[in-house]
């Protein structure tokens, strides 16, 4: 039985996306994107198309060589949906890149891929969750292609198109890396994880806790003066969704709970 690679699109078409806007230069893809003013989208995006469709060409291939050089059948791409169920556990989650512009092809992009390729979103789920429920209902099916340090928390083989490097994420190197993510967090994605907390200082909380590994994160969110809620609301927003963590009849998140990572 062949295998499938889950490729984490969001990345990919931001990538090609902002080349293309850095080819253009300042004020060059405005220019293509608001022309004559008063075109319909479709227009508009039409010249996109033209102007960029070097840049789309360039995700193709990239797609293309990604399933050679892990030597699997079918490229997946996955996409993050509507909303995000994290924004209701932690306000502040991304925060910091709500109303950002986004570069001007990145939508041509997205409709390019789901024309061409297999896609794969659900609401409220970013393209992680996507991949990580996938990956880990059937693992020996799936590929993870991402350059994203966050789906490390994901048992199964990885691939990093950029280093171009393969690796299997171990189950227990996974929970590691989610704990690591919890007590450390990533101002990337508006989190703070545990207060004075970096990598080493989580290195030494982790290689202390034995069996149980929450009891030492939360006790090291009570050391400076949190509760054990404050380490769960960081918990809920750093995990990347396992197909134990969503439920598929109802498609909704699990929100994360220790009981579930030791059962």
């Amino acid at each position: 039985m062949g295998m499938d690679l889950l490729i984490d699109a969001d990345i990919l078409a931001c990538q090609f996306a902002y080349a293309y806007e850095a080819r253009r230069g300042p004020g060059g893809t405005r220019a293509v994107a608001t022309a004559d003013g008063g075109i319909d989208g479709e227009v508009r995006n039409e010249r996109l198309r033209t102007d960029g469709r070097w840049a789309i060409a360039g995700f193709d291939s990239a797609v293309e060589r990604m399933l050679r050089e892990t030597r699997t059948d079918k490229a997946i791409l996955c996409f993050t949906g509507c909303d995000n169920f994290r924004y209701t556990v932690l306000p502040t989650y991304k925060a910091n890149r709500r109303g950002a512009p986004r570069p001007v092809l990145l939508d041509v992009l997205i409709e390019h891929a789901r024309q061409v390729w297999e896609c794969r979103s659900e609401d409220s789920l970013e393209a992680d969750d996507v991949m990580g429920i996938m990956a880990t209902r059937s693992p020996r099916s799936h590929v993870i292609a991402s350059t994203d340090k966050d789906l490390k928390q994901v048992p199964g083989v990885h691939y990093n198109w950029r280093t171009d490097c393969m690796e299997r994420v171990t189950t227990p190197d996974a929970d590691y890396w989610f704990y690591f993510q919890v007590l450390t967090g990533d101002s990337t994605d508006g989190y703070s994880g545990c207060p004075g907390v970096g990598p080493r200082r989580a290195k030494a909380v982790l290689e202390g806790a034995g069996e149980d590994p929450w009891a030492s994160v939360v006790a090291a969110f009570e050391s400076k003066g949190l509760s054990e809620e404050d380490a769960l609301a960081q918990a809920r927003v750093a995990r990347i969704l396992r197909c134990d963590d969503y439920d598929l009849k109802h498609r909704r998140p699990i929100l994360w709970r220790p009981r579930l990572d030791l059962a």
